[in-house]
């Protein structure tokens, strides 16, 4: 692991990083025109769209991380490269929000999506990153476009990013308080909203060969989403 991080509960992944997910969007990879256009809605000035022609104006930042699933997994210093997220908002998202807003719910192509505290995506290490170790980023890794966010579990890294919601207070993910907490913080535990965070951490350790079997076993066999 990445010297700058500790992760408790944590162990070492061996092998490349796998796709990996809920079964219903674990088999969901976007294809279609490679771009990276977000949508912007929710508690804004007006709705808009985020193009990767405006994109192109921000600079663009690359970081080496760990990234590490809730299910006890880490995949060691994993190069990202794309746009601070903190640039963007400076750029172009500031102007639109409106002065409330405090959580943005993060959206991809998949279906799947969570939210995420406005205070966690401004951290300076937090991406939209189109690029994953010095290649584009692959269907199978969330292109177009995936957010990162380090300090937070894999479950609040969303891939195929879609929309942006902008929000004044915070929603619940789909997949609600058992499989997800509000924040997701790494080094706190934060792998549930409900039970204790060692319980949680003993059940995915118990069960965690099979789920990165049936992770690689669904993303060899994934199924296409045509992105319109």
């Amino acid at each position: 692991m990445t010297a700058e991080f500790s992760a408790p509960g944590q162990v070492l992944l061996s092998g490349p990083m796998p796709r990996f997910g809920l079964p219903r969007y674990l088999g969901r990879q976007v294809q279609g025109a490679p771009d990276a256009t977000l949508g912007i809605f929710g508690h804004v000035v007006c709705p808009a769209v985020l193009s990767p022609s405006l994109l192109a104006h921000v600079p663009r930042t690359a970081i080496i991380r760990d990234f590490h699933c809730v299910t006890t997994w880490t995949a060691p210093g994993v190069h990202w490269e794309g746009w601070q997220f903190s640039d963007v908002w400076a750029a172009f998202l500031a102007e639109l929000a409106r002065p409330d807003v405090t959580h943005v719910m993060v959206s991809g192509h998949d279906g799947y999506r969570a939210c995420v505290p406005l205070e966690e995506l401004m951290r300076a290490d937090v991406l939209l990153a189109d690029h994953m170790n010095g290649k584009p980023l692959t269907p199978a890794h969330g292109a177009p476009l995936r957010l990162i966010a380090p300090q937070l579990y894999g479950y609040k890294n969303i891939k195929h990013l879609r929309r942006l919601e902008l929000l004044p207070a915070p929603v619940s993910s789909r997949v609600g308080r058992l499989l997800s907490h509000p924040r997701g913080r790494v080094d706190l535990e934060e792998r549930s909203g409900t039970g204790v965070s060692r319980f949680w951490r003993w059940m995915y350790r118990t069960q965690v060969s099979g789920y990165l079997c049936g992770a690689r076993a669904l993303s060899e066999h994934s199924h296409p989403i045509t992105r319109p």
